[in-house]
């Protein structure tokens, strides 16, 4: 589950780089020393990368069968790539893993609420101001 809510709400939407080298790419010539811009959080919508991109599916990495072994990962680019990758990734995963299991634990009901659905904010780093959620999941 947190590696799809990484790839489907990246926490940053942008990096920004330089090219080191003439580059063509999609057709245009980028030439060495200009600003590129790249947006992360399209690159995890891309539809020839994840089936359905658009839907949120917390089995997107698991094997058909439903086994507990996660499925070979198909890279999001939450973190980054290469040698600007954070360093912090699996701090971060782990952080966000042990909270949800003890929300789960303690709230085993919990649901956002469908009358107050979050707003993620950010172009550069993406989150919702607030994400509001029923403790006894009776919103339906």
């Amino acid at each position: 589950m947190v590696e799809e809510g990484l790839r489907w709400v990246s926490p940053i939407g942008t990096q920004t780089r330089q090219a080191v080298t003439d580059t063509e790419l999609g057709g245009a010539t980028i030439p060495a020393g200009a600003p590129v811009g790249s947006l992360v959080s399209s690159a995890n919508r891309d539809e020839t990368k994840f089936a359905d991109p658009d839907r949120f599916d917390i089995f997107r990495y698991r094997p058909a069968s439903q086994e507990a072994t996660p499925a070979p990962r198909t890279v999001n680019l939450a973190f980054g790539v290469g040698r600007h990758f954070c360093a912090g990734h699996a701090f971060s995963r782990a952080q966000v893993r042990i909270a949800i299991e003890a929300l789960i634990r303690r709230f085993p009901n919990l649901e956002p609420d469908p009358a107050r659905p979050p707003e993620f904010r950010g172009w550069e780093f993406r989150a919702p101001r607030r994400l509001d959620v029923l403790l006894s999941g009776r919103g339906r």
